[in-house]
């Protein structure tokens, strides 16, 4: 990444490895502030003096940067990306966007510190301006402008941004350095940022941990009923969707067979076996069931299962078949994004890049005029189709 080469930052961006970012991060920065206070090491005193041993490790800023590039810096530069793409992806972030832009961005801006700790070191002057009432260390200048090179390249790749489209994003998002200066200037704000944070974390995991005890007490009482009657198709089924939910795969495939082995015709078991097949990665096993659920219900889902039997065509290898299913499925449901995603993936590997192009941009085009909740809803098709379309131009 040092480097500047694009694949190296994609390839760290793709891991999701977040937390192995938040360590660079701080070690990158506690490196350099650790050189700093040995340069400046009167002002150090100075500070312990004044503030004690506390307030001083407070001043080291690491808990409030720790704190502000994940929670507040790194969220208004994906927001700003989106923006400025003009892609209609709205004020909403998806989980993948955020691990894909902290995974890349938390251990570049370590090394960056890194880097800038020998150098303030060998460079430990000020730079006296305004009649010598302000000073600047060298240090930090160089610090700063390598945040800023370095950054801009990182939003310009990871957002598939133009240079000036990546440079307005860095110059826009520095609107939240009040944030980072409230938390460094006012002791008080740090605690009720934290505070705050926590409050938020904690009602996240109040909400998972109600969620998994609704689905423990549906468990339990799918499996009492198959107690009562191991006959019941519809219990294994029930029980094999709550597995699906937890993607337990293994357990779900398992549910679907036995409602299977009682009831073969029914369209639903052959549908989320498929499902549970996709999700495996099975994709010819999926389009067996897929299939078979079209011969039972042709109309399965209000025509979904058109798209489902295309894009296993699709990962199949059988593109034509894909497109005929597709382009059905796109007459009566035009402004399906993930059926058009699928369309211009099929195009693309029948050398149709032109076309692919077309379908692309049709769905980003669709998404800025569709009101917000759609652009959340269907975020996954919007954003890949961002990506896959600036990746080939």
């Amino acid at each position: 990444m040092l480097g500047f080469r694009s694949r190296a930052l994609r390839t760290m961006a793709e891991k999701h490895a977040f937390w192995r970012g938040l360590v660079i991060l701080a070690a990158g920065y506690l490196a350099y502030i650790f050189v700093r206070n040995s340069v400046y090491a009167v002002l150090q005193d100075i500070d312990m003096a004044l503030f004690g041993f506390w307030g001083s490790l407070l001043r080291l800023n690491l808990i409030q940067i720790t704190l502000f590039l994940p929670l507040v810096y790194i969220p208004a530069v994906i927001v700003l990306g989106n923006s400025i793409a003009g892609d209609g992806l709205g004020l909403s972030i998806s989980r993948d966007e955020y691990q894909t832009h902290a995974s890349a961005l938390l251990p570049l801006w370590g090394m960056i510190f890194l880097i800038a700790a020998p150098l303030q070191w060998l460079v430990p002057q000020f730079l006296v301006l305004a009649g010598g009432t302000v000073g600047i260390s060298f240090g930090l200048i160089i610090t700063v402008a390598l945040m800023a090179v370095y950054s801009v390249w990182a939003i310009k790749e990871l957002n598939f941004l133009s240079t000036a489209a990546a440079v307005a994003v860095f110059a826009l998002s520095w609107f939240t350095l009040p944030v980072f200066y409230l938390l460094s200037s006012f002791l008080f704000a740090l605690p009720l940022f934290v505070v705050f944070t926590l409050m938020y974390l904690a009602f996240q995991r109040w909400r998972d941990v109600l969620t998994a005890r609704r689905s423990d007490r549906n468990l339990k009482q799918q499996l009492r009923l198959l107690t009562l009657n191991p006959r019941d198709a519809d219990a294994h089924y029930q029980l094999g969707l709550l597995h699906l939910k937890r993607r337990n795969l293994l357990e779900a495939e398992k549910s679907f067979s036995n409602a299977l082995a009682i009831e073969p015709g029914d369209a639903d078991y052959h549908y989320f076996m498929g499902r549970t097949r996709e999700f495996q990665s099975d994709w010819p096993r999926a389009l067996e069931q897929y299939e078979e659920t079209y011969r039972i219900e042709p109309e399965y889902g209000h025509g979904d299962i058109f798209r489902e039997v295309g894009k296993s065509y699709l990962h199949t290898g059988k593109l034509e078949k894909a497109l005929e299913f597709l382009n059905f499925f796109l007459e009566n449901r035009a402004s399906d994004p993930e059926a058009r995603y699928w369309l211009a993936i099929s195009l693309q590997r029948m050398g149709k890049d032109d076309q692919m192009r077309t379908q692309l941009a049709t769905i980003l085009e669709q998404a800025r005029s569709n009101p917000r909740f759609f652009r959340k809803e269907n975020r996954e098709w919007l954003y890949r189709s961002r990506l896959h379309l600036r990746q080939r131009n």
